[in-house]
Parts: C-alpha cells; sequence; structure tokens
C-alpha cells in the first residue's frame, strides 16, 4: 500500500466552509457550553461506522497537502484535528529547544518543555500552510486533540493540568476545553481553559472528540494498565461521567481516535539500526460496545520516507463522506515536519484479517520449507483458502494421486474440487504446476505422473465448502 504518487488535497476536497473561524481573544471567564447545530443535528443520527462497516485500512491512501508540511516548531507532530467547518488542521507539537514567548525572560531549553508539558497548536490551512499558533504551557504531551466549531470558532479539547517531572515527559491527568486564539500564551489553571476530571486520581488522561455522533472518549492509566472510556458528550460537558463503554487498551500507541462504535489506535517508532524499513507501524482497531480488538493490520504507506515516525490519527468530514487521517513525521535529520495520509473507502471486513489455522499432516513423512510454509486454512464464508509447501522427508519421488493430509470435517466439500499448485522446478521438466484435489471426505491429494522430487506448494489454492 505504499504510495506511488502524491495526490494534491486542496481547499476543496476539505470539509465546505460554512462560517467563518474568527481568532479574537478569548474571554478571560469561563466559556459557556454550546454545541454546533450541525453537530445537534448529527447526534440524533445512528452510528455511522462500526464493527461491519469500517475504514478500509487495505486500501490506498492519498496524501494530504501534497507533500510533507513544515509547522512552527521543530519537533515532532503529536496529534492533528480537524475544524468540521473551516477545514483547517489543528497540530500539537512540543515547543522546541531554545524557544523564547513573549512572557519568559530568556530562552527555555527543550527539556523543560518536555517535562512541563509545554505545547504549541499550529491553525493549519487546506493548502498546507501554517495560519497561525497557540502556545500551551504545562498541559501535556500533545498525544491527542479535538476540535468542535461553535459560535463561529474552534475550540479545542486537548489533555491538561500536567504534573511536572523531573526528566522526560509530562503528561496530563485532566481534560481540558479552550478556544483557539491566535498568538496566545495560556497556562494549565487559566480561566480560559474549561476543565473537565472523569477519573480523579488518574494520569495520562488523553481525549478524543467524536462530535458527530455525540461521544467523548479518554484513555488513561499508567502504561501497561491504560483503560478507554466512552461517554456522551453532552453528559459529559456537564460532568456527569457514566462511561457508555468502557474496556482495556492494548498495544502500546501513539495516537488513537473515538468514531462511531470504533476507536481506531497507531503504534510504531522511527527507522533505527533496531527497527529498519519497514518498520513497526500498525493500526488497530477495537469495537468500542464488546471491548475487543477486531482488527490489527500492518501500515505499509509511504516506506521511504525519512525518519518515518508513526504520528497522529483521526477522523474529518469531506464531501465524499469521512476520512480517517493518519501520518508521520518525518526528516533525518530534523527538523522534522509532517506528512499526513487519508483514506476514505470502507470495508465490512469480509476476507479480510481471517487468522491462518495449521492442519494436521505426518510429520515422519512430510517436512514444510519453513515455518512460513506449514499446512494451514482460513475460512471466510463458503470459500476455504489453504496453502503449504513440503517435501518428502526420504527424498523419494512424489507419486501419482499421494494423499498429503485429510482436512477436518467442517471445511469439507460436498463435492471433489480441483486446485493448480507449484513445484520446485529443479529436475523438473515441462510445467511447474502440479494439480490437486479435495474429496468430500476431506482427503487432500497431488496429482502427477513425472515422479519428481522436491518440493510441492499450494501458495494460493481455495475452493468452496
Amino acid at each position: 500500500m505504499s504510495l506511488t504518487r502524491r495526490t494534491v488535497l486542496t481547499a476543496m476536497a476539505a470539509a465546505p466552509v460554512l462560517a467563518s473561524a474568527g481568532t479574537a481573544e478569548a474571554t478571560g471567564r469561563e466559556a459557556p457550553l454550546a454545541t454546533a447545530p450541525a453537530a445537534e443535528s448529527r447526534q440524533a443520527g445512528s452510528i455511522a461506522l462500526n464493527a461491519q462497516r469500517r475504514f478500509d485500512l487495505r486500501a490506498e491512501p492519498v496524501d494530504l497537502f501534497g507533500g510533507e508540511v513544515r509547522l512552527k516548531q521543530g519537533r515532532v507532530h503529536q496529534q492533528v484535528a480537524f475544524d468540521p467547518v473551516t477545514g483547517h488542521a489543528y497540530v500539537t507539537q512540543l515547543i522546541s529547544d531554545g524557544r523564547q514567548l513573549p512572557d519568559e525572560p530568556a530562552t527555555v531549553p527543550g527539556t523543560d518543555r518536555d517535562r512541563r508539558g509545554d505545547l504549541c497548536v499550529n491553525e493549519v490551512t487546506p493548502e498546507g500552510t501554517v495560519r497561525a499558533v497557540m502556545y500551551l504551557r504545562g498541559v501535556g504531551h500533545g498525544g491527542a486533540l479535538g476540535v468542535e466549531h461553535v459560535d463561529g470558532r474552534p475550540w479545542l479539547w486537548l489533555e491538561t493540568d500536567a504534573d511536572p517531572v523531573a526528566s522526560g515527559f509530562a503528561y496530563g491527568k485532566r481534560v481540558g476545553r479552550v478556544a483557539f486564539t491566535a498568538d496566545a500564551v495560556v497556562d494549565a489553571g487559566d480561566a480560559r481553559i474549561e476543565v473537565f476530571d472523569p477519573v480523579p486520581g488518574s494520569t495520562r488522561v488523553t481525549p478524543s472528540l467524536d462530535a458527530e455522533h455525540g461521544r467523548m472518549a479518554i484513555r488513561h492509566g499508567a502504561p501497561g494498565a491504560e483503560e478507554y472510556r466512552v461517554y456522551a458528550l453532552d453528559a459529559f460537558k456537564q460532568r456527569a461521567f457514566t462511561p457508555l463503554y468502557s474496556f482495556p487498551a492494548r498495544y502500546r500507541t501513539q495516537a488513537w481516535c473515538l468514531y462511531g462504535d470504533l476507536v481506531y489506535q497507531n503504534e510504531g517508532s522511527a527507522y533505527s539500526a533496531t527497527n529498519p524499513r519497514p518498520g513497526n507501524s500498525w493500526w488497530n482497531v477495537y469495537d468500542i460496545t464488546t471491548g475487543e480488538t477486531i482488527e490489527r493490520t500492518f501500515n505499509t504507506t509511504a516506506l521511504d520516507l525519512s525518519h518515518r515516525e508513526t504520528e497522529a490519527i483521526t477522523v474529518r468530514p469531506t464531501p465524499n463522506g469521512p476520512q480517517l487521517v493518519f501520518g508521520f513525521a518525518t526528516q533525518e535529520p530534523g527538523p522534522r515536519q509532517m506528512a499526513l495520509y487519508g483514506i476514505t473507502s470502507t470495508t465490512d471486513g469480509t476476507a479480510d484479517h481471517v487468522p491462518w489455522t495449521d492442519l494436521d499432516f505426518d510429520a515422519a513423512v512430510y517436512s514444510p520449507n519453513s515455518d512460513n510454509y506449514l499446512p494451514q486454512y482460513r475460512q471466510v464464508g463458503n470459500r476455504v483458502d489453504i496453502h503449504l509447501r513440503v517435501a518428502r522427508v526420504d527424498g523419494a519421488p512424489w507419486t501419482n494421486g499421494e494423499t498429503i493430509l485429510v482436512l477436518p470435517p467442517h471445511i469439507r466439500p460436498n463435492r471433489t474440487q480441483g486446485m493448480v499448485g507449484q513445484t520446485t522446478g529443479t529436475g523438473v521438466t515441462g510445467s511447474l504446476t502440479v494439480r490437486w484435489e479435495v474429496l468430500t471426505d476431506g482427503t487432500l491429494r497431488v496429482f502427477d505422473q513425472r515422479a519428481f522430487k522436491g518440493w510441492i506448494g499450494l501458495d494460493a489454492g481455495y475452493f468452496t465448502s
């Protein structure tokens, strides 16, 4: 699924602009909670995407912005979210080393920014230009972000109230809501940040806003004991923190988002000597109604990027429907840049992500080429796929009609069916294919009259049961 071309996503591909998103100064008092009218109308609808209809992670993604984007800071971007009205992207970064904000007497080391949780939020146009920035100090690491468009302006949902640490990174312990204000410098504890404390005493609290379906989710807890909780958005705003769903998080995460009945989570680290190309970037998808991981897919997007560190995942509206947006921090050496990609197509999961199951065979007679070619099957609907690649242990030639193994009863066909396999090619004259048959009693046989030696395979064979 690696990209072979860059698709420039212009303002026409962003959500249509329905109102102006001004950047007037926020007032010092607590802002009233309001709900965008468009969001109100959508909340009454049914959930658009669920376990039977989700983003197709094997689809070819488009390249947003036409290439990497240089943000205000030189650090990796952490998370991105989109204003559903203007189409502007909002992107979090830790503030770079040696930066001095207007109210600071001197430059501040990057390590101090890290341990305090000082963030820069970039406002990026659909063409990829940084339009404005806002600074939030003492809020956290920036691993989560949501944007709500209310009264003509964007409101940010993110972590806040990080406790400073002696070294490393500080993470927020509560959820904050603040109006994006160009050039503003706002500290945790400022009245302009409305604070929500859904799990008092918890750590590493990050939120995800799904305004389209009227929900808010959080991820919280110490590493190795993280949990997801999903709330009704209106109830969350009223500080009624009884979750609709809760379930344990699995796998290390770089970023995550809630959409419909699903949580999308990505993980992965930058290329290195111990993590060479193609890297270790994975998607994990949870069904929030059951808490089960319904998909785990390796991400092969843009393998040729420099650095390629998995960062950011969100869903945004487009004229063609909702789009899953994900990205990588790029450029080695830095300063880092942001590369974002989008997937709009969906799948019902049929024929995808079904695990292979081992088949019993006589290991005293047959030897697989490797663990990658153990005799296995998988069934999707009435289709049964089989793959294997085996040789005779004694090195004797294959006999015509030789039985290799017997399939279990639940996948046996109701009529004899044929398949085409392959041979080693070594010392074989003529065709490099062999004929296989599966009988109604489950017998899997190979047919070839040449009495050749070597391995035989069935890499792409299937029949209907």
